[in-house]
């Protein structure tokens, strides 16, 4: 077992609301690991197209 930490750059899904983000995310990090912890430090709202990008902070184990 090994603890890894990784920073992702996720574009936020127009169909998925705030509060449904969480499974989205685990979804996401198990490409790269089993989340451990994990946290969303940013969100970068883009004037174009009203979206929006997510950065993940996350521990994973490997």
């Amino acid at each position: 077992m090994r603890l890894t930490s990784k920073t992702l750059t996720l574009p936020w899904p127009k169909d998925r609301k705030a509060a449904d983000l969480s499974a989205w995310v685990k979804d996401q990090l198990r490409a790269h690991g089993d989340p451990l912890r994990w946290a969303i430090t940013a969100v970068d709202h883009s004037s174009q197209e009203d979206s929006a990008v997510l950065q993940i902070e996350a521990v994973l184990i490997e």
